[in-house]
């Protein structure tokens, strides 16, 4: 039975057809719709033709890249393989397609329904009760969560609390763990973002619910007008699929930036991609991979930025043999000092003293995130051996810097 092709949204706008090919087997093809503008591109590496892309044994990485992994691509493969024959991810991307993470939306018929339900924000940051409530949330929000990850996660849209907005599309990530394996990973990330910020890096805002199961993440691809932004992981602008996102170089991704960033944001991008490694590098981030930096903008033609900082944690902790998710400087052996100043030289071109300058501002985070840690463990004694493994880490790479 032939399966029926998808419709492709840009920015609410049909844009093109994504469909498999009646002629060659396990390829997939996509092609812009007639009169197309060069705003509605799908990508940056895809420009306006008229001839149509293809790929084989899978989807173009921009489609890719929000497909559903871990416990949540699982759970949608359990409830729909049964009825879909076949099932494949052009199947996954049909059912989660309506809510993505930025500006691309998919569909089976010509008009695009984005309504989800709503859910109360407060609820799930002030949750005490024994039932699993991320089950709850899995359940409801699972056919809307077009986001990537191991670690499981949904996307909700909440209209009841004081950022009530009038649109119908998702509002934001809701993140939890598998405390037996990850202990404290919300509140990893929660620790590590602030140290970033404090690092003068630009970071979506996050928090942690208060039995500390849930790590809440404002979309940082929604703007106050209600419009979703572009976002394309550097799997997508390397031209690779997303198992490939531990393939390549720091270097390589300072490059693709040069590529893709618009000139006028070119010099801040770099300095705050520098920034990034480098700070990554310090807390013992070994999943500082490609899929978690991107850029962001509009659509094609405006202006493209760096995206700010999303899942940063510290890996060292859950795995003390852990190593750099890339190569810098043709190793994944994590960086001294001497190595970053040479790297952070390397991406922005500048002297050594601006690389030390900025080095100094990243010991500045690892300092904030170690004065975080050590508040949290006066806070929450339960989790002391969790917040000892972070302490010794943070200083660890501290060190390395100083």
């Amino acid at each position: 039975m032939k399966k029926a092709p998808l419709h492709v949204f840009a920015s609410g706008a049909r844009v093109g057809m994504l469909m498999r090919s009646d002629v060659e087997q396990d390829t997939l093809l996509f092609r812009y719709r007639g009169g197309t503008a060069p705003e509605g591109a799908v990508s940056l590496t895809m420009p306006i033709r008229a001839d149509q892309y293809d790929s084989i044994g899978g989807l173009l990485p921009i489609f890719e890249m929000n497909l559903p992994e871990g416990l949540l691509r699982e759970r949608l493969r359990l409830q729909f393989a049964k009825t879909i024959p076949g099932f494949d991810d052009l199947d996954l991307l049909a059912i989660v397609g309506a809510s993505q993470i930025g500006r691309l939306r998919y569909a089976q018929q010509s008009e695009l329904d984005e309504a989800m339900p709503s859910q109360d924000l407060d609820e799930i940051l002030t949750y005490q009760g024994s039932a699993n409530l991320f089950a709850h949330l899995l359940e409801r929000f699972a056919t809307y969560s077009g986001v990537s990850g191991v670690q499981p996660k949904v996307l909700i849209r909440d209209d009841e609390g004081p950022d009530k907005l009038t649109y119908q599309g998702a509002t934001h990530i809701v993140k939890t763990f598998d405390p037996a394996e990850f202990p404290e990973l919300a509140a990893n990330e929660l620790i590590c973002m602030h140290g970033a910020a404090a690092a003068g890096i630009h970071t979506a805002r996050v928090r942690l619910s208060e039995n500390r199961r849930f790590l809440v993440v404002d979309r940082f691809d929604l703007t106050a007008e209600g419009r979703y932004l572009g976002i394309e992981d550097f799997c997508v602008l390397d031209g690779r699929r997303a198992h490939g996102r531990y393939d390549g170089s720091y270097e390589g991704v300072a490059r693709r930036i040069s590529d893709f960033i618009s000139e006028s944001a070119l010099v801040q991008a770099l300095e705050q991609y520098a920034l990034q490694v480098a700070y990554a590098c310090s807390i013992g981030n070994g999943d500082a991979h490609l899929k978690n930096f991107a850029a962001i903008y509009r659509h094609p033609e405006d202006v493209v930025e760096l995206a700010p900082a999303y899942d940063l944690v510290s890996t060292l902790p859950y795995r003390p043999r852990d190593t750099l998710a890339l190569t810098m400087d043709g190793s994944k052996c994590f960086p001294d000092r001497a190595q970053l100043i040479r790297f952070v030289r390397s991406v922005t071109g500048g002297s050594k003293a601006r690389a030390v300058a900025l080095l100094e501002q990243v010991a500045t985070g690892v300092e904030a995130a170690l004065e975080r840690t050590r508040e949290y463990g006066q806070v929450h004694q339960d989790a002391n051996e969790f917040v000892e493994l972070l302490r010794r880490v943070l200083c660890a790479g501290l060190a390395r810097l100083r």
